[in-house]
């Protein structure tokens, strides 16, 4: 028989090891500091045993440092009738690594991946919903999965999330298939191990890294930190087997596996769309008529590329149910565009306000939205968003502006680029009319606004009261006091112009000392951007959209004088300009003030002079001048 204490000794020295292991005590404090989250250890395993044949082993050790930090756990799986689960377990360590709850596929919540609806089926999720009764928590996730589908291989990428450290992971490829295998790595690959043994067995691996914390203008992720993309020559989506070596012949395959035959539509369809457009000539009349004819007839329900399917649902069931994702809703405008005899392109692209491109120069399943191009020979392409019921004609907004697209026709693929919004084109105009009474002011405000800056604003147009006095109170924070008297908004989808007219009173905005008036003479576009300071900055940074804002503010001078030299400011930097000018007329202040902000990419070392260039902004913005009564 064996010595008990001796069993006894094994199992406290396998528990020490195991509290070791997940204990919070071996994290370094560089890993902690400024962490939301840290990656003990993760390992990523991709086996490819032919071209409709591939396993995902994803096996993460993540310790949860506070509340924030839950987003970056992706505890979830998809699957369809060609992704299949394999495995799915997490288990709970507490802050010494002591284990406190398992959870097995069973226990995660199973859920079609298109809430509400029952349009795609076949396509579900897999998600642990379990909130931490304290933190720090160390999370082990396991997942396996299976599928056909080989046209979308795993990139590497360990950087996925900000405030996230990692103290070790590692992404391994195996290409059992016998067929070539390409892979592109991105320029920013210093820290990361490579052990790439032959073209079919690659290892890249990262340790010790600190996280990054989210800096003011910082570009995509993408654009500064590893990447490493892959893609089989021959692969299969959906059910079609591909082979492919560039963007053209990719964009060919697309069209003629996932597109071709699904623009079919019910003869009633047809005749309604031939009526409609009937009596326009051109070819942007008619491309306006039906955009407008799916924003009225059809709406949008979320299913993202790569979670619900690749392939669309054809046009007709679009049309039958009236609903569809990106996906579904851009085929059917497409349908109904061929329709009249225009031509169009199905586009795929990186969605979002931060600005990423289709890797031009790796051809691969790429993107997480489709949109519309309409190419116009004499003219700027036409480009439309199919999901949105409000978003003007030929307007993409920061969804989709300023990036490379995969564009797919029957001839093929190309890369284009979506339209680049300038700094006159995100334009607002401000202009008030307003009296003094006292420490109070009343004002008539109108403010027109353009391009990015419509985008931001045309949503007040249908929202409720309590919502619109809420957004004021915040725009205007600076009026400590305000009382929001009327408002009345238009809303020009042709020139894509946006118009408040606001009637206000703010109370106490005048401070009066004797007989003296200190006027603040910026009262309603009020620069308050402080940006932060940073020793060292960490990522670049750059303006990923320029704007100009110019303002014209009319004050009623009766009863008061002028006690104030007036002096024009006049500011130029590589950053933008800034003017801020006085005229007295006919018993009036006239304060005139211009800010443009530049596009463009600039160098870490160029952020200390941004953020004196906006210090002098605020500045001036908070320019006040001294009245007498007479």
């Amino acid at each position: 028989m064996k010595n008990p204490l001796f069993l006894i000794f094994l199992f406290v020295t396998f528990i020490s090891s195991a509290q070791e292991n997940y204990s919070i005590a071996n994290l370094t404090a560089e890993l902690i500091e400024k962490s939301n989250s840290v990656i003990i250890q993760q390992n990523i395993r991709v086996i490819i045993d032919d071209y409709d044949d591939m396993t995902i082993h994803e096996d993460k050790i993540i310790t949860i440092l506070n509340e924030k930090g839950m987003s970056a756990l992706d505890a979830y799986a998809s699957y369809d009738k060609s992704t299949k689960i394999r495995n799915l377990e997490v288990t709970i360590y507490n802050a010494l690594g002591s284990e406190i709850k398992t959870f097995k596929e069973r226990d995660f919540m199973d859920v079609s991946a298109v809430s509400s609806v029952s349009l795609y089926t076949d396509n579900r999720v897999k998600y642990l919903e379990y909130t931490p009764a304290s933190y720090p928590v160390t999370i082990h996730f396991e997942k396996e999965t299976k599928t056909s589908n080989t046209a979308f291989i795993k990139s590497f990428t360990p950087y996925t999330n900000y405030y996230q450290s990692i103290k070790s992971s590692t992404f391994r490829i195996e290409n059992n298939s016998g067929i070539v295998l390409r892979f592109s790595e991105n320029g920013f690959m210093e820290g990361v191990s490579i052990e790439n043994e032959n073209p079919n067995l690659l290892t890249y691996s990262v340790s010790n890294l600190p996280s990054i914390s989210r800096e003011v203008y910082s570009p995509s992720f993408e654009t500064f930190t590893p990447k490493v993309m892959f893609a089989l020559q021959t692969f299969e989506l959906e059910g079609e087997k591909g082979e492919v070596s560039n963007w053209q012949e990719f964009g060919l395959w697309q069209h003629e596996n996932l597109l071709k035959g699904l623009d079919q539509l019910p003869e009633s369809t047809i005749s309604e769309i031939k009526l409609l457009t009937q009596n326009l000539e051109t070819t942007r009349k008619k491309a306006k008529a039906i955009y407008e004819y799916v924003q009225n007839n059809t709406r949008y329900i979320s299913v993202q590329i790569g979670l619900g399917g690749w392939k669309p649902i054809s046009a007709k069931e679009v049309d039958d149910k009236k609903y569809g994702d990106c996906k579904g809703l851009t085929n059917y405008t497409k349908a109904l565009l061929n329709l009249v005899d225009i031509e169009s392109n199905y586009c795929v692209v990186y969605s979002g306000s931060e600005i990423q491109d289709i890797s031009e120069d790796f051809t691969s399943m790429q993107g997480n939205h489709v949109i519309l191009n309409i190419p116009q020979e004499n003219d700027e392409d036409i480009w439309l968003e199919c999901t949105s019921q409000d978003i003007p004609f030929n307007f993409l907004g920061t969804f989709t502006d300023d990036r490379k697209v995969l564009a797919v026709n029957p001839t093929g693929g190309e890369i284009l680029r979506t339209p680049a919004y300038t700094e006159k084109d995100n334009y607002q105009k401000t202009t008030a009319e307003i009296n003094i009474i006292e420490k109070a002011i009343t004002a008539n405000v109108k403010i027109k606004t353009s391009g990015t800056q419509y985008d931001n604003r045309y949503s007040l147009g249908g929202e409720n009261e309590k919502n619109i006095k809420s957004h004021y109170l915040s725009y205007w924070n600076n009026l400590k006091e305000m009382i929001l008297i009327s408002h009345e908004f238009s809303n020009n989808k042709e020139d894509v112009t946006f118009i408040e007219k606001v009637k206000l009173k703010a109370d106490n905005y005048v401070k009066i000392y004797g007989n003296d008036l200190i006027l603040d003479v910026n009262p309603f576009n009020k620069f308050q951007v402080n940006l932060p300071n940073y020793k060292v900055r960490q990522t670049p940074f750059n303006v990923s959209r320029g704007f100009v804002d110019e303002d014209e503010f009319t004050f009623n001078l009766e009863n008061l004088t002028l006690d104030t030299e007036l002096k024009d400011i006049n500011l130029n930097s590589e950053f933008g300009s800034y003017q801020l000018s006085f005229e007295i007329k006919d018993n009036t202040l006239i304060v005139k003030r211009y800010f443009r902000l530049n596009k463009n990419n600039y160098q870490k070392s160029d952020y200390e002079k941004f953020v004196e260039f906006f210090s002098q902004i605020s500045k001036y913005d908070n320019t006040k001048l001294s009245l007498k009564l007479t």
